[in-house]
């Protein structure tokens, strides 16, 4: 996988296909988990990709802090964020390109196609929401107390105070009733033992380092949301737009996704009946309803 050094860190990247240029901005956050993959594995080579390289030019890469990227211990603002996806497409010769934003990537995605309106020809937020951390949602509080936590006593602080069972990620506060449903859920608690393990004996230092980014990630959504950028952003959209979300998505559930539909002026909703999160990785029927909306906007 290519590496270019963009906007203050370096950025895994690949690509595949011809034709019209696809991006796929992935969810999830920065996290020391990400970083522990097996990158040789099966597991890791392109499987759902292939599907869009097969029609178009598709670009995948891993955003700050996550996977092989680099991980800066600031820049996770929205909008810059959005800046390190268009440094990318420079890098690329990429004028403009349909944009897919799942889960954690739909705000970055909805920032960059309000802010670089004449590079975005399509916008489709698979899975995701205008809020990620609603108020009443209490794994939204817990993770709010440990921003207050890093932003007045310290990134060792708010280590030290992490949750139970939280070792490489804090993923695991909000993903096990998709596990559960999908039938995951031994597997996934069996990896997070294997990660736990493998971190004990690594300096605390890092661990620590990690736990700061993905919680800095984090108050940037929540920052995004509460001074209304990401409300405002949403209303300055102009390419077409497709909301597509799962009606059985136990992590972002429909309910905090349907508000996108109402916010975007060129947006249109697609619930896919049974599905669940990350259409676009797990859902044959999710990524079909993308890929023709794009091959759409293109007539």
């Amino acid at each position: 996988m290519p590496q270019t050094h963009v906007n203050g860190f370096d950025l895994y990247y690949k690509e595949g296909g011809q034709g019209t240029p696809v991006v796929f901005v992935h969810g999830g956050f920065p996290s020391l988990a990400s970083t522990l993959n097996d990158f040789s594995s099966p597991n890791w080579q392109w499987t759902w990709e292939n599907d869009f390289a097969a029609l178009f030019r598709f670009i995948y890469y891993e955003r700050r802090g996550c996977y092989r990227s680099s991980c800066p211990d600031s820049g996770y603002e929205l909008a810059n964020q959005a800046l390190d996806l268009a440094s990318l497409l420079d890098v690329l010769d990429v004028a403009s390109v349909h944009v897919v934003g799942s889960s954690a990537g739909g705000p970055i995605s909805l920032a960059f196609a309000a802010l670089y309106p004449n590079r975005a020809r399509s916008l489709t937020l698979a899975g995701t929401a205008i809020d990620l951390f609603p108020a009443d949602d209490p794994i939204s509080n817990r993770i709010r107390q440990l921003i207050a936590v890093l932003e007045h006593e310290g990134a060792e602080a708010a280590f030290a105070q992490r949750p139970e069972g939280v070792e490489t990620s804090l993923e695991p506060l909000w993903v096990v009733n998709e596990m559960k449903a999908r039938g995951r859920y031994g597997r996934f608690l069996e990896r997070e033992q294997q990660l736990a393990d493998r971190v004990r004996t690594m300096p605390e230092a890092e661990r620590v380092r990690y736990l700061a980014a993905e919680l800095r990630s984090m108050q940037a959504y929540m920052q995004a949301y509460k001074s209304g950028d990401l409300p405002t952003w949403a209303a300055q959209v102009k390419c077409p737009t497709l909301v597509v979300h799962g009606s059985d998505d136990r992590e972002v559930p429909l309910a905090w996704g349907e508000p996108l539909a109402t916010m975007i002026p060129t947006a249109r909703l697609h619930v896919v009946t049974g599905g669940g999160h990350s259409l676009v990785h797990r859902s044959v029927e999710g990524r079909k309803v993308v890929i023709d909306f794009i091959q759409s906007t293109q007539l």
